[in-house]
């Protein structure tokens, strides 16, 4: 028996619409896999090639794996790529031409996700290395999902139970915030002057990676069973979310072997607060939501730095400052569907101090083709601090505090010492005499 999926009902009228608009294409399919049996599909996405858009036989492979990965920094931990839709008259599964493309495209995704390792874009401990293909009928309306199976060199195809549901599960949220306050040696390659900022900030993420993997996390102050689920904990608590604390382990000490003394130009200061939001549904066992959790804090830091590291413009002859701050965009939330009743899950985006509110719109849309306004944009939890830059601060003889002193410093002033002394005399000399006129 091959693996269940339940998809929200609100998908099948998102795919019937796109049958009638684009006639063939192909999309992304996010959900949240299932250690339960199941696993659930909250959104699909239209993937857009102006290239091969009207070439119905071809399918573009670097596209299709871009672009998950630009999707996989919008989702939340827990959820992931778990797959692609496709749009068209004809079966894929019994086309050989259009399946060895289809194959193709989710090994390039598979590739693209594995040179990407700390964006934690596939979860193998639930997926088992299988990706969904959701094949719908732009003709007859209906559909057929099979699994692909990427484990071995050539992919399997095997069969799937799909299910469209109205409100499939509960989704519980979890918030978290997590602080880092590290410093890190400042490495420099062997054959270039400057320093890699991509390289160094990735490496912090590494071992922020390391140290999650290893950390306690309590629900409510305590640990719990990885085997329990959520709602069970909830129901019997008769609440409906938890507060989870982060703790990473620390060494108390080190053994002769592992002390060292190393030689560094420089030290990198790796700190801040980042916000953590996750979703889980209803059967979820405290062990995925614990592994949930890792994933988007990982995952929201790589996607921070690459961003930041994809805007940044420097040339080889540009000077190295002794000191540079590295000013990470904050994380921005986003509903992933409007309407009567709502849906509770979100998606994030990240937002520079100096882009407005509307930055991120076409960005959404383009990506997850979700229609959002500004209004709609949760952009005040995480808030950054604002740092002066050279020009706005005072100048050298607005100095608060000064090196030296002259004579004209104290002219017109009192000195508080002698001063303090004095009044400290007078009323000594007071008790003193009260004391004596009492005895």
């Amino acid at each position: 028996m091959g693996r269940s999926v339940l998809c929200e009902s609100f998908v099948e009228d998102y795919l019937r619409q796109l049958s009638r608009k684009a006639g063939v294409c192909m999309g992304l399919l996010v959900g949240q896999p299932s250690a339960g049996g199941k696993d659930y599909i909250v959104h699909a996405s239209r993937i857009t090639d102006e290239e091969t858009a009207d070439d119905s036989q071809k399918l573009n492979a670097t596209v299709a794996a871009q672009h998950a990965l630009d999707a996989t920094r919008m989702l939340p931990g827990g959820m992931y790529v778990m797959g692609i839709f496709v749009i068209h008259p004809k079966n894929v599964f019994q086309e050989p031409t259009l399946l060895s493309s289809i194959k193709f495209i989710l090994m390039s995704m598979k590739a693209t996700f594995d040179a990407n390792p700390l964006l934690m874009g596939t979860c193998e401990e639930l997926e088992k290395g299988e990706k969904l293909v959701l094949h719908y009928s732009s003709g007859s309306k209906a559909h057929v999902c099979k699994t692909v199976s990427l484990a071995a060199e050539n992919p399997t195809v095997l069969p799937c139970d799909w299910k469209f549901v109205e409100r499939l599960t509960t989704w519980h949220k979890l918030n978290v915030y997590f602080e880092t306050d590290e410093v890190y040696p400042l490495k420099q390659q062997a054959d270039q002057e400057q320093y890699d900022t991509e390289a160094n900030l990735t490496e912090c993420a590494k071992k922020l990676k390391g140290q999650l993997m290893d950390a306690k996390i309590l629900f409510d102050g305590a640990p719990k069973l990885g085997a329990d689920t959520v709602e069970g904990v909830l129901t019997m608590k008769n609440q409906d979310k938890f507060l989870a604390n982060v703790y990473l382990p620390t060494s108390a000490e080190l053994t002769a072997s592992e002390a060292k003394i190393e030689q560094f130009e420089g030290t990198l200061k790796f700190d801040g607060i980042v916000s953590s939001q996750i979703y889980i549904h209803s059967r979820c066992t405290f062990a995925e939501a614990e592994r949930f959790i890792v994933t988007d804090i990982v995952r929201s830091l790589m996607s921070r730095i690459q961003i930041h590291c994809d805007s940044l413009v420097q040339t080889e002859d540009t000077p190295q400052d002794k000191i540079t701050l590295n000013e990470l965009p904050r994380r921005v939330y986003f509903p992933v569907r409007q309407g009567p009743g709502g849906f509770p899950v979100e998606f994030s985006d990240y937002l520079f101090p100096e882009e407005s509110v509307e930055t991120p719109l076409v960005r959404i849309k383009e990506i997850l083709d979700v229609g959002v306004t500004a209004r709609d944009l949760k952009c005040t939890v995480e808030l950054v601090p604002a740092v002066k830059e050279d020009e706005q601060r005072p100048a050298g003889e607005e100095e608060v505090w000064r090196k030296t002193s002259t004579e004209d410093d104290f002219e017109g002033k009192l000195n508080l010492p002698v001063v303090g002394g004095l009044v400290a005399v007078i009323v000594l000399l007071i008790a003193l005499l009260v004391y004596y006129f009492m005895k």
